[in-house]
């Protein structure tokens, strides 16, 4: 019996800790609030200004992808971005960010951009160049990227390919649709905002269409998500539950029996 508490206790701490780990829902108002709040704001206030930024929404499809990259807890690029049709099941041409960090009370979305959109000091617009790393930057704001989707994943055991990969950190990964960074090709024209809308509606600077920017849902995950051949800490807690559910019933089937006599033979 003292065994049994001994496990027990054991499996106590361990789920502690697997509940301990932050963890960004990717459903949470707030943090897609937050999310797309930020891209907007950037987006709005590029110089020179653009005259057919549109503006962002989110998008489920691009947040599951982004979340089940960020699932891998390395800091590379998704493999799958030239492939039509495993990254999203309807866009077929997806953008990515990638920001990684420790420890984990360090990330906030608004911190991640922040180191994307200062890019914006190694880029000449005038001449479509980057002086160092931009692309982020360029990203965020191609002006027909219209639909994003994020994800910040814990990584208890660090993140691969970074300077701490051996200390708990967060990966954050978005995903947009349509894919911006297109070589030659500048990320918005110049102009009065909004002058290039057309009928579109004109918010903060940034043209608005009802059907384009309506959100969408799908019933979908991507055949590589490690998610469908990995136990997370749902499956794990189910697993250790039953482990320790079919001792305890032993236990207090003997315990009754010893009391009660339940079990009478001839």
């Amino acid at each position: 019996m003292s065994d049994f508490i001994h496990v027990l206790i054991s499996v106590t701490a361990l789920l502690k800790v697997v509940s301990s780990e932050p963890f960004y829902d990717i459903t949470d108002p707030a943090f897609i609030e937050e999310c797309v709040t930020e891209h907007n704001m950037n987006r709005s206030n590029v110089n020179p200004p653009a005259s057919n930024m549109r503006y962002m929404t989110w998008d489920e499809g691009l947040a599951v992808t982004a979340r089940a990259w960020a699932r891998f807890c390395v800091f590379k690029h998704n493999i799958h971005l030239r492939e039509v049709r495993r990254m999203h099941p309807t866009f077929t041409s997806v953008g990515e960010n990638l920001w990684a960090g420790y420890p984990y009370n360090q990330f906030t979305v608004k911190r991640a951009m922040k180191l994307w959109v200062d890019e914006v000091q190694h880029y000449n617009y005038r001449q479509n160049q980057c002086s160092k790393v931009c692309g982020h930057y360029t990203q965020v704001v191609w002006a027909e990227t219209y639909k994003v989707g994020c994800a910040a994943q814990a990584c208890p055991n660090g993140v691969a390919e970074t300077s701490f990969s051996t200390k708990p950190g967060i990966i954050f990964v978005c995903n947009y649709a349509t894919a911006g960074n297109y070589k030659g090709v500048a990320p918005y024209k110049e102009g009065s905002s909004c002058r290039g809308c057309g009928q579109e509606t004109c918010e903060n600077k940034l043209c608005r269409n009802s059907t384009r920017d309506a959100l969408q849902s799908y019933r979908w995950t991507p055949d590589w998500d490690p998610a469908l051949s990995t136990c997370g800490s749902f499956c794990l807690s189910v697993v250790l539950i039953r482990v320790i559910s079919v001792p305890l019933i032993f236990v207090c089937v003997y315990c009754l029996n010893c009391h009660h006599n339940l079990f009478a033979y001839e």
